[in-house]
Parts: structure tokens; C-alpha cells; sequence
């Protein structure tokens, strides 16, 4: 156990000497990983924060029916009644236009304003909830609607919601590709990165297989730089999405204030970030593999 642990330990201070004997190209090296990271995983962020967005809007379909504004109060029984009848209409609320008028001014300040109209410029309508999303099905319940001649216009409130819940989902694939193809990358960046350490430490490998070294010896300082590489990259990688979150989270919030809600730019579960951190791991020591392996068998 003492000896296992001594070679790891002097694995450990070789990768040491190999970040210390080029500063500059680590950390062009680190920087190069920490941007491959932090691409996929801003998209991911950017994604995953949609997501709670879309979790907060109303999923159930919803309608709204304007009337003129000519509308009598017959006119609104008999589109009361016309709703009624509808089959996929789970409820319906009546929004009466006189206290429309009446939130308007308490919400927007412009009581004086508002109080100087001689008419009042807002419709009656209703609001519904529908039991279905099908498209034949809406189609047929507007046409229902509008055929009524008292009914100026029919809405379909929460189609822009659905409209972003597949907007998260095209997102996630997105995600999927773009980290599939910078993981590829990054294994052949690593292949690479490792082969460059390799022709420079060329003379020592040759000097410790004459000596009795085995090949798990000469590998195990490159796998110790490509992990020790995969990590702290993984790191800068997610610091720079994480400024970048800081930098937008005010603006974010401001927007939000407008619409009346609050909202938080969040980083992806730290489950997940080690997750990440894990792939690019598992990633970089698959490449410091492939090209000791390969020198070892043109050595052998």
C-alpha cells in the first residue's frame, strides 16, 4: 500500500513539474478547456433557466373572448349561453368592461385621465379554460365563437407558452449535439496536448523503460496532467458562466419587474456541474490514453 501510494505521489509531482515547466502554454491549455466547457454549459444554463421560466407560465389552454364594445347585455347572455354549450370549455369567467375600466385606473395611475373619457373604451369578455390543446379542436371552438356577432375577437392566451416549452425542448437537443461535438473535440485537443508532453519528456521515457520502468509507470504522470488539466479547466470553464450570470442577472430581474415577477438567472444543479466535470474528466483521461498507448507500442 505504501509503495502504491508512493508511486501516485511521485506521479502527482511530476504533473506538478509539467504545469510549472511552461506556465504560459498551461494556461492557454486550461483556457482552451474552460472554453469548450463553458460553451455547452452556458447553452445548458440558458436552457435550464427557460425551463423554470416555462414551469411558472399557465400550461392549460386558455381563451379570451372580446367583445364590441357595442355589445348589449342580450348580446353577452347569448354568448353566455354559446359557451355554455362549448364541450371542451371547463370554465368561463365574465369580465365585465366597467370593472376592467376600474383596474385599469387603479393599476396604471391614470384615474384623471382615464375619468375624462366620455366612453368607456374596453369590451366585455370572457375568459376560458379549455380541457384540450388540439389544434382542430381550438380551430372549431373559435369558429364557434366568432360566428356570433357580438364576439369581435378570440385569443388564445397561453399558445406563446407552449410555443417556449418547445422552444426548452429544441434547446436540449441543441445542448446534446453542441456538447457531443465539443467532447470530440476536446478528446482529440487532449490527444494532442499529451503526444506534445510526450516527444518533449522523449529522452526520459526511453531512459526509465531501459531501467526496468513499466508502461502503468510512464503513463501514470500524463493520465495525473490530463485529469489534474480536465478540472481545473472544468473550473474555469464554469466561473466564466457563472460572471456571466452575475452580469446579466440584474437586467434579467429588471425585465421581469416589468411583467410583474421576479426572477433569478441560476446555475444547473451542482449534481449536474459534477456531472459535467466528471464527462470532461472521463474525456481527457480517454485521450492521455490513446496517445500513451500509442507511443508505447511505436517504443516497444
Amino acid at each position: 500500500m505504501k509503495h502504491w501510494l508512493m508511486l501516485h505521489r511521485i506521479a502527482f509531482a511530476s504533473t506538478l513539474k509539467l504545469f510549472a515547466s511552461n506556465p504560459l502554454a498551461s494556461g492557454f491549455n486550461l483556457l482552451v478547456i474552460g472554453v469548450a466547457v463553458a460553451l455547452p454549459l452556458g447553452l445548458m444554463t440558458l436552457v435550464d433557466n427557460l425551463q423554470r421560466l416555462s414551469g411558472r407560465l399557465p400550461t392549460e389552454p386558455e381563451v379570451s373572448v372580446f367583445l364590441y364594445t357595442s355589445a348589449t347585455p342580450a348580446d353577452i347572455n347569448r354568448v353566455r349561453a354559446l359557451i355554455g354549450t362549448l364541450p371542451d370549455v371547463t370554465h368561463s369567467t365574465h369580465i365585465d368592461k366597467r370593472q376592467a375600466l376600474r383596474d385599469l385606473e387603479e393599476s396604471s395611475g391614470m384615474r384623471e385621465l382615464l375619468a375624462g373619457l366620455s366612453d368607456n373604451p374596453l369590451p366585455d369578455a370572457f375568459s376560458l379554460t379549455l380541457s384540450t390543446a388540439e389544434p382542430e379542436a381550438l380551430s372549431a371552438l373559435s369558429n364557434r365563437l366568432k360566428a356570433d356577432p357580438a364576439v369581435e375577437a378570440v385569443q388564445l392566451d397561453s399558445e406563446w407558452a407552449r410555443r417556449l416549452a418547445a422552444l426548452v425542448r429544441l434547446g436540449r437537443d441543441l445542448t446534446v449535439v453542441i456538447a457531443v461535438l465539443f467532447g470530440a473535440g476536446l478528446l482529440l485537443v487532449t490527444t494532442n496536448l499529451i503526444r506534445m508532453q510526450i516527444l518533449t519528456r522523449r529522452e526520459e521515457i526511453e531512459v526509465s523503460k531501459l531501467i526496468g520502468a513499466t508502461d502503468s509507470f510512464i503513463r501514470r504522470p500524463f493520465l495525473y496532467f490530463a485529469g489534474v488539466q480536465a478540472v481545473l479547466g472544468s473550473a474555469i470553464g464554469m466561473l466564466v458562466v457563472a460572471i456571466i450570470l452575475q452580469q446579466l442577472a440584474k437586467p434579467v430581474d429588471t425585465l421581469a419587474a416589468l411583467y410583474g415577477e421576479h426572477f433569478n438567472l441560476m446555475l444547473p444543479q451542482p449534481a449536474f456541474l459534477l456531472t459535467a466535470m466528471g464527462s470532461v474528466v472521463a474525456l481527457s483521461l480517454a485521450g492521455a490514453m490513446l496517445s500513451v498507448r500509442k507511443h508505447l507500442r511505436e517504443t516497444d
